[in-house]
């Protein structure tokens, strides 16, 4: 009998010994985890713990800059612009008097000769050795602004190339800001689950102790284990989706990839990794998400106008089709051209002397009749101006539309997050109080996971929602008539 109670006094102090080491490991720092089975060991292995990791720090400015220097779209729409401003100044030279020389020489075997009386001595007509040289002179005096019309409508069409060369790196800057602040979600999203697996694993542990001791069930003891599992999967599955917008945002920067990101993990979490979390291939750092929104505020003040480079673009190739029209009809007026030479001729037909020869001519031209053609071809090119003009009223439009979009889901975002902020709070103390009244046996673990999920649910909500007040301004920013 006395050996019984011995053993019953035993058992007490050993399950009170370790409802105490949980309290511990509960408030003070999260104990191993005892996970379940041995499918449940087979965690990613550290299989960089011998090779220094790479720290990388993105810096906003600098890969936009980058991008202007390697994006392959962007220079071919430079090269486009300058392509069209050199034909637009070659045109516009057209209209300028011609100045060229021209020479020519032949050798001759046979040099006629003649008489010019019968019985007479033969003439020879000409030498074996001929050449001339020739300063020329050409240019049109009166066209009805012809070819005026023709460089005005290569100008008009050159600057719309560079419209359309600005409008690119407008929207290559946006497409770097939208793709880094993805890359700010996706490590914000890895920092609050791997603190989210941390107190499913510090969890899992108290309750592996519990039910050692009689106090907490089976299905406890599986559910809590599931959960850090399933924690260990979003975990896993947000470095591969942090991993792709990373490779993303260097391709469209134009770099090869600076790191091994594969595992990349926020340099905020160095030194405190989950339990069975392999290690980083690269830790990340960005700018601070102040500075951004600062910078971003200032450009997104101003509203859109008729210089944005979007709206400038139709307004350039709708004159450009406009000035072509003109210039085409002018063909149906007399042109007027001057031609004049100044040179030298060896021999002068039967002179076999060299002779200096001025020649000055006027020359007019004027199409009869030619089906139509002229005509058709100039109302082609006016009903192509007026579609510019049709293009260019909807581009604005579409414009307003979209400025005003983003301006009315930054207001719901800028109202939303002082929601965020009291939903974190709440949720994070509601997740403190379930626990204790799950330890307390007045609810089951089930409605534990729930306060776990509300919890990282407002975090993640509240996390997404900052960033995505960036990419608003971002928006706004490259909608904005002030670059």
């Amino acid at each position: 009998m006395n050996k019984k109670l011995v053993i019953l006094i035993f058992t007490l102090a050993v399950r009170a010994w370790g409802q105490t080491e949980n309290d511990s490991a509960i408030i003070i720092a999260p104990t191993p985890v005892f996970p379940i089975g041995k499918a449940a060991a087979l965690t990613l292995q550290d299989h960089q713990a011998q090779a220094p990791v790479t720290h990388l720090a993105l810096s906003l400015s600098d890969l936009i800059q980058t991008a202007f220097k390697n994006n392959s779209q962007l220079q071919s729409a430079k090269s486009a612009y300058e392509s069209a401003r050199s034909e637009a100044g070659s045109l516009s030279a057209a209209e300028l008097p011609k100045i060229s020389l021209s020479g020519n020489y032949f050798y001759q075997t046979y040099v006629p000769v003649f008489s010019v009386v019968p019985n007479a001595p033969k003439a020879v007509f000409g030498e074996h050795n001929n050449w001339s040289a020739w300063a020329d002179l050409n240019w049109n005096l009166w066209d009805f602004r012809s070819q005026h019309n023709v460089a005005d409508s290569a100008t008009a069409s050159s600057k719309s190339k560079e419209q359309q060369y600005l409008a690119a790196q407008r929207q290559l800057r946006l497409a770097v800001r939208l793709n880094y602040f993805q890359v700010k979600i996706g490590l914000e999203q890895i920092h609050l689950l791997g603190d989210s697996l941390k107190v499913a694993q510090a969890q899992h542990t108290d309750i592996t102790h519990q039910a050692r001791f009689g106090t907490a069930s089976r299905i406890d003891l599986l559910s809590s284990h599931q959960e850090v599992l399933n924690f260990q999967r979003q975990f896993i599955q947000a470095q591969a989706t942090l991993a792709q917008a990373l490779r993303d945002l260097f391709d469209l920067a134009g770099e090869k990839d600076p790191a091994d990101l594969t595992a990349p993990l926020d340099f905020h979490m160095e030194g405190g990794l989950p339990e069975g979390v392999s290690g980083p291939t690269v830790w990340l750092s960005t700018d601070l998400v102040k500075d951004s929104r600062d910078t971003l505020e200032k450009e997104a003040q101003v509203p859109p106008d008729d210089g944005v480079p979007q709206l400038k673009t139709y307004a350039y190739l709708a004159d450009s089709a406009r000035f072509a029209a003109n210039a085409v009809r002018s063909e149906l007026l007399p042109k007027v051209t001057l031609s004049a030479q100044a040179g030298y001729e060896n021999p002068d037909g039967p002179v076999l002397d060299t002779v200096q020869q001025n020649i000055i001519s006027i020359s007019a031209s004027v199409p009869l009749f030619d089906w139509g053609a002229i005509l058709k071809d100039s109302d082609s090119k006016r009903e192509q101006s007026e579609a510019y003009l049709a293009d260019l009223g909807q581009a604005k439009s579409d414009l307003w539309r979209d400025w005003n979009k983003a301006g009315d889901s930054l207001r719901s975002m800028e109202y939303q997050q002082a929601l965020n902020q009291t939903a974190v709070s709440e949720t994070q103390e509601l997740a403190s109080l379930t626990y204790g009244a799950y330890r307390a046996g007045t609810l089951r673990f089930l409605e534990v996971q729930t306060a776990n999920f509300q919890a990282l649910n407002a975090k993640i909500q509240a996390a997404s929602n900052e960033v995505g007040i960036l990419m608003q301004l971002s928006i706004l920013s490259s909608l904005s008539g002030k670059e």
